[in-house]
């Protein structure tokens, strides 16, 4: 008896929906799927219908990755290579939704424009290396996201077979611009202390004046040198003030997904970053008022919140802290949240040692600390001094 007859590569077979408890229904059908294996794909809904369209949205997902190899070749736009490794990069499990949202903003921002017209055999070496002048002209920063994207989406044309090797590493090497962290100065921390004690506080001033969640931030921020969607991904459960010293976990940060607006993200930036650093006492006591503001939440509580009781969304937050910039005379030096996270470091590897700091930031490795954050410290130690006063003429 002959059996059953394979599927085609990228095909599925009958739909079958069958009812798996009140009001919930499974879909299911065998896919063959580009690396010619069949699998059997389910969608579940609350009824027969929903439960089928919600597999053939599945198959179709699957169908359009498995059928790039057959559709794209060297000869079709490069929008359409470009669509198809979005697809995939949807797929892909071990990145985040944050860091795919971002790539695929670089890619229509960035890449798309330049190449859109081409096909993508006519993405040679020369375009490229002409794109990434033009694009370093702007920002090397610039460039450097431009030439990563474009590196991953021909990369992917190669693993699919579309072109034989990816062009974007013939290109010559961008040279990084010197870069000199710089902290901020304590006169500039005392203004913008003060222009947030007093924003938007000022007499005959309309509205509701603030809760001063801002002003308490850059005190928290100032006294564990983290990130910003670090700080406001603090939880009661994350700290303990009754500690000697009072100290915090940083196990979670704010991202801002598409369509579900901002969350809470149940580690930091880096796996690396989770850490409990130590708190200075003036950190502690905005801390500690903070904690009375939720003494009757539970510990999953922010300490950072809006007014329904959600995250903070950080643009918010970035925008408030430009106002206070501008109150405080410090508007157009390129200050950012981040700058509290500079300053912690150099003050830390100044005193302590840098591998000091890159434990209090989370970092892995002293190379990062060291080229991005710490500001180095130029005046040389008096010893020296001494020593060479053994030159002196004899007297």
């Amino acid at each position: 008896m002959a059996g059953r007859p394979r599927l085609p590569i990228s095909t599925f077979g009958a739909i079958k929906a069958t009812e798996v408890g009140a009001g919930r229904f499974r879909a299911t059908a065998r896919f063959r799927d580009w690396d010619g294996q069949s699998r059997q794909v389910t969608a579940t809904g609350s009824s027969r219908n929903a439960a089928e369209t919600a597999l053939k949205v599945e198959l179709a997902s699957r169908m359009s990755v498995a059928n790039v190899g057959d559709t794209v070749n060297a000869g079709s736009p490069f929008r359409m290579l470009a669509e198809a490794w979005l697809e995939d990069l949807r797929l892909d499990v071990d990145r985040a939704n944050g860091t795919k949202a971002v790539y695929e903003y670089e890619l229509r921002g960035l890449v798309l424009p330049f190449f859109e017209h081409f096909t993508v055999r006519e993405v040679t070496v020369g375009r490229i290396e002409l794109f990434l002048k033009v694009q370093r002209a702007i920002s090397y920063t610039r460039a450097r996201h431009s030439r990563t994207i474009l590196s991953m989406v021909l990369g992917f044309a190669v693993r699919r077979g579309i072109i034989p090797r990816n062009p974007v590493k013939e290109t010559s090497r961008m040279k990084k611009p010197q870069h000199t962290p710089k902290a901020l100065t304590p006169d500039q921390i005392a203004a913008i202390r003060l222009a947030a004690r007093d924003w938007r506080m000022g007499e005959g001033r309309m509205g509701p004046k603030p809760d001063g969640q801002v002003r308490d931030l850059i005190e928290v921020m100032l006294g564990t040198a983290t990130r910003i969607g670090e700080a406001l991904a603090l939880r009661k459960c994350d700290v303990d003030m009754a500690a000697d010293p009072p100290w915090v976990h940083i196990r979670g940060t704010l991202v801002v997904q598409s369509g579900a607006g901002v969350l809470r993200q149940a580690h930091p930036k880096t796996h690396e970053s989770n850490r409990s650093v130590a708190v200075p006492q003036f950190a502690a006591e905005v801390i500690r008022r903070r904690l009375t503001l939720i003494e009757a939440e539970h510990g999953e509580h922010l300490l950072f919140f809006a007014r329904n009781g959600k995250p903070l969304a950080p643009h918010n937050v970035r925008r408030t802290f430009r106002e206070i910039l501008r109150n405080a005379g410090l508007e157009g030096l390129g200050i950012t949240p981040h700058a509290f996270r500079r300053t912690g470091a150099t003050l830390l590897a100044n005193e302590l040692g840098m591998q000091a700091a890159a434990d209090v930031l989370g970092h892995t490795s002293t190379s990062t600390t060291k080229a991005h954050y710490a500001e180095p410290d130029r005046a040389v130690k008096p010893e020296p001094a001494t020593v060479l006063q053994r030159l002196a003429p004899p007297a």
